[in-house]
């Protein structure tokens, strides 16, 4: 049996840093959705494990690659230790903000348990994913989502339609390097009960990110970009995660060139049974 997943990037529609944390982490607000730029990953029962990227030769399946630590606490938890083989086809970018790594570590333990006959519960494949990225969890969500915590906690919410363009440059950022050079007494002020009291009676979703201050700080290549895809006619351009993708609203169509590779985007859900359709 051989079963076929889309593996969705995300965004980041407002991003609010609270505090920095004792463990080096730090205490967020942000308002997450799912979108239709995804890799494609497949997964069947095997003779023996096998992993494979038909895209990007340089990918390396070790211990730091998180569907291998996704596939590593599956077993771990269930004791099911049959072989598969996982392919991928990747879409989304690496290093842009986007949560490449984190919807693949989410979407291999949902494809596991599909595999498998379903011998865990969703609370304990969210479980599951917190101990593996900060990210991965909100992959269980319906799609659109309140992220708190770490960005571990997610709180649905109802599905706003949104159609823009995410703009990845030819270079990635650290997410940790971007995250330690975080200054909070730079940030401004905004209650997280406001930001989601707006979202909730559906008026217009305030849109911004926290680390852009930092991010732009380690690179200015990426305020750069930001000024160029303004002066394109975008109204409005904002920073997805620690970058160094962007999320472009406006009615123009652009063109991808070396310097900057352009993904026209919407929204995406899942239903409580199944993984993302688009």
């Amino acid at each position: 049996m051989s079963l076929t997943f889309y593996s969705p990037a995300k965004v980041n529609l407002f991003f609010k840093i609270l505090s920095k944390r004792e463990d080096g982490y730090h205490d967020v607000f942000s308002l997450y959705q799912a979108i239709s730029l995804v890799d494609h990953f497949f997964i069947n029962k095997a003779k023996k494990d096998n992993f494979f990227c038909f895209n990007n030769k340089e990918l390396k399946f070790d211990e730091n690659n998180l569907i291998i630590k996704a596939l590593a606490l599956f077993r771990q938890k269930t004791k099911i230790l049959n072989p598969v083989e996982i392919f991928l086809k990747k879409n989304i970018p690496i290093e842009s903000g986007l949560g490449g790594g984190s919807s693949n570590a989410a979407t291999t333990l949902f494809a596991l348990n599909e595999l498998f006959d379903r011998p865990l519960q969703l609370a304990q494949l969210i479980d599951l994913s917190k101990k593996i990225g900060a990210d991965v969890a909100f992959f269980f969500s319906q799609g659109t989502a309140f992220c708190e915590n770490i960005g571990d906690v997610f709180e649905n919410v109802s599905f706003q339609d949104l159609n823009f363009y995410i703009a990845k440059p030819n270079f990635g950022m650290s997410t940790k390097n971007v995250y330690e050079n975080v200054d909070i007494n730079l940030l401004e002020k905004r209650d997280p009960q406001v930001l989601k009291s707006a979202v909730l009676r559906k008026k217009e979703i305030k849109l911004f990110n926290d680390l852009e201050i930092s991010a732009f700080q380690l690179n200015e290549k990426l305020q750069q970009t930001k000024s160029y895809l303004e002066n394109m006619g975008f109204d409005k351009v904002h920073m997805s995660g620690s970058g160094s993708s962007f999320m472009c609203f406006g009615r123009i169509k652009p063109k991808s060139t070396k310097k900057i590779q352009f993904f026209s985007v919407f929204n995406i859900q899942r239903n409580l049974e199944n993984w993302y359709s688009l």
